[in-house]
């Protein structure tokens, strides 16, 4: 059978001038094989036939370019997903087509591999050498490309219990891609103009669903410092993940769980400020502490969370929590969770730390200063306060589910 024949398409023409040398076709390494089955071939056979070099490169290249052809119509989909009618489409011919080694990181470059410029001077050998390879592009087109392709990279990893070897190979790979070219720095919008998922960092996502995958993503560079499109730091989101997996499991809240030592630690060794604030300037440490999920708070306090860390106006976390505490005097508060209870318990807690509670802020006010003088910062804490202190933790943390 004779070699396909591309038809007219303009991705076709502009290809061309990329096509194998025009004249006499290269010689077939067997000039008597049939072409034919290239038509039917997926993209992933299509990959297997060119390193195989049954084929003439033409025969290759118009196998690939060709849009009746069942590899073709894959890549072209798969780009189309990403930049309807854009260049992508050649761009990932140009690289298919061209040898592993010869692929130049300019020329990832120019087809728009690296979402952060910058990562592409940033590069281990081995991360180079995967996005140069034929599995990489592939990974990098099915994970990377589009901004929402990442979600799916944890479906079901911690579901069914462990993963196999292999697929916790290709995990692996695919977070090498994401954060080699960057889509780990970016928050993916809604899939659609209508969609209401909030934004999700892939570290975020990682700490939600696949948390035995957070430290491997924070070895590879994926930064631990992230706030995702609420404002909350990855530090609070990961410890509050796991607050909750082991409020599902039937553990105290107030409990400091070996779990959550351990989960701050981590975030802490990979560089995570745990005095991160939100976006409303509250710490990591009031945020879970308000939330109920104050075993977790803890544990932040245990790794290194510094108490008497001050923002621009001077406020550290014992500000913070006796600015709530002052509630329990104010007669038109409305909170019928009592928060204020968890504030008083998790200032007693950040006292054992070092929390100051004389520290002023720039504007010469102290925490003692906004807590009521009727009320206990003794270390001790009686029995009955720390029932009333877990009911309302367990009110919050049904708030959340």
């Amino acid at each position: 059978m004779p070699g396909l024949n591309p038809i007219a398409d303009p991705a076709v023409s502009m290809l061309n001038r990329s096509a194998p040398a025009t004249g006499a076709a290269p010689p077939r390494r067997h000039p008597n094989i049939d072409t034919g089955p290239l038509a039917s071939m997926t993209l992933r056979q299509w990959l297997h036939a060119r390193n195989s070099n049954t084929y003439a490169p033409q025969d290759i290249w118009h196998a690939l370019v060709n849009p009746q052809t069942f590899a073709s119509r894959e890549l072209r989909n798969a780009c189309d997903a990403v930049s309807p009618n854009g260049p992508l489409f050649g761009e990932m011919v140009t690289l298919l087509t061209t040898q592993e080694a010869a692929r130049s990181l300019d020329r990832l470059a120019d087809a728009g591999i690296f979402l952060v410029p910058a990562r592409a001077q940033q590069l281990r050998p081995e991360d180079t050498a995967l996005l140069r390879s034929d599995e990489g592009l592939m990974l990098w087109l099915e994970y990377a490309a589009t901004p929402t392709s990442y979600m799916r990279v944890f479906d079901g990893s911690d579901v069914f219990g462990i993963a196999c070897a292999e697929d916790q190979a290709r995990i692996d790979k695919i977070l090498h891609v994401l954060v080699a070219c960057g889509r780990d720095s970016t928050n993916a919008p809604p899939s659609n103009p209508t969609g209401t998922a909030p934004d999700n960092p892939l570290s975020h996502l990682c700490s939600q669903i696949a948390p035995q995958w957070l430290r491997r993503l924070l070895e590879l560079g994926a930064s631990p410092n992230q706030l995702n499109s609420q404002g909350l730091p990855l530090v609070a989101v990961a410890m509050r993940a796991q607050a909750l997996r082991l409020y599902s499991a039937g553990y105290d809240p107030l409990d400091v769980h070996d779990s959550l030592r351990q989960l701050a630690q981590l975030l802490w060794r990979e560089g995570a400020d745990l005095n991160q604030m939100n976006s409303d300037g509250i710490p990591a440490v009031a945020l879970l502490a308000f939330h109920g999920l104050c075993g977790a708070a803890e544990a932040l306090l245990s790794a290194g969370a510094n108490p008497n860390s001050p923002d621009r106006f001077g406020n550290t976390l014992m500000h913070h929590l006796a600015c709530v505490v002052r509630l329990r005097d104010n007669p038109a508060r409305t909170d019928h969770t009592k928060v204020d209870h968890l504030a008083h318990y998790a200032l007693i807690v950040a006292a054992r730390y070092g929390g100051d509670l004389t520290q002023p802020n720039t504007a010469g006010h102290t925490p003692r200063s906004s807590i009521p003088a009727s009320l206990s910062m003794a270390p001790q804490i009686e029995g009955q306060f720390i029932d009333t202190v877990r009911n309302t933790a367990l009110l919050r943390i049904k708030s959340l589910i």
